[in-house]
């Protein structure tokens, strides 16, 4: 379904670039439909805004995806010196990339904790007055940074699978973030062989891997 808002300014101009700056978008990437023409009025009586609705071409793109993007360029400005943010979506995940040579460590810290906090900062903020894709999760990644971290905790939870599959003993998996156990938990379902349960430890939880009956 394509993005549609519509603005007002002094003239027709104005609201269509009124709504382009509150997307991110160029003027060419939407079609303008005119809904009222803006009047001065006379000695300033009767003045009229002028109305537009803009409608965002193509339809694999959101309205908080859009914001999430302008949000998330409008924050790194502030942070790096040269970089460009590219916007992917599917029916659930609005997915930011960020692309740079230098400060990859600035924005991922530690764990990836920096990474996860701009995530949650800018998913909040692209919510606020947004209907279109209001329930899509945003995701942002740094060349590639959360990809490869996914496909590894994604192969460690397989390797551990099949062990247990072989051995028909349980397996415990080590001790993991809750974005970790998520990704390990997406693999655990994929899988009919296993089954699996979280087990506390202390003030940590664990994912505790068994044989299929």
């Amino acid at each position: 379904m394509p993005i549609v808002i519509e603005k007002e300014g002094k003239t027709a101009s104005e609201a269509t670039i009124k709504a382009c700056e509150e997307l991110g978008i160029p003027r060419s990437d939407v079609e303008v439909e005119v809904l009222t023409e803006g009047s001065k009025g006379v000695l300033g009586i009767g003045e009229k805004k002028a109305k537009v609705r803009v409608t965002v071409k193509g339809d694999n793109l959101s309205e908080k995806g859009l914001k999430a993007k302008k949000s998330l360029e409008s924050i790194l400005a502030h942070l790096v010196e040269s970089y460009s943010v590219s916007l992917r979506e599917t029916p659930e995940r609005i997915k930011l990339e960020i692309n740079l040579t230098e400060d990859k460590g600035l924005l991922i810290g530690k764990r990836g904790e920096t990474l996860k906090a701009l995530e949650f900062l800018v998913g909040k903020i692209s919510v606020v007055n947004t209907e279109n894709g209001r329930n899509k999760r945003v995701s942002i990644d740094v060349d590639g940074y959360v990809s490869k971290k996914e496909h590894n905790i994604s192969k460690r939870v397989s390797d551990v699978i099949r062990k247990v599959k072989k051995t028909k003993k349980t397996q415990i998996l080590e001790r993991m973030s809750a974005y970790e156990r998520r990704i390990a938990y997406m693999t655990l379902k994929r899988d009919k062989g296993v089954t699996y349960e979280t087990v506390v430890d202390g003030d940590h939880k664990k994912i505790e891997i068994k044989p299929q009956g």
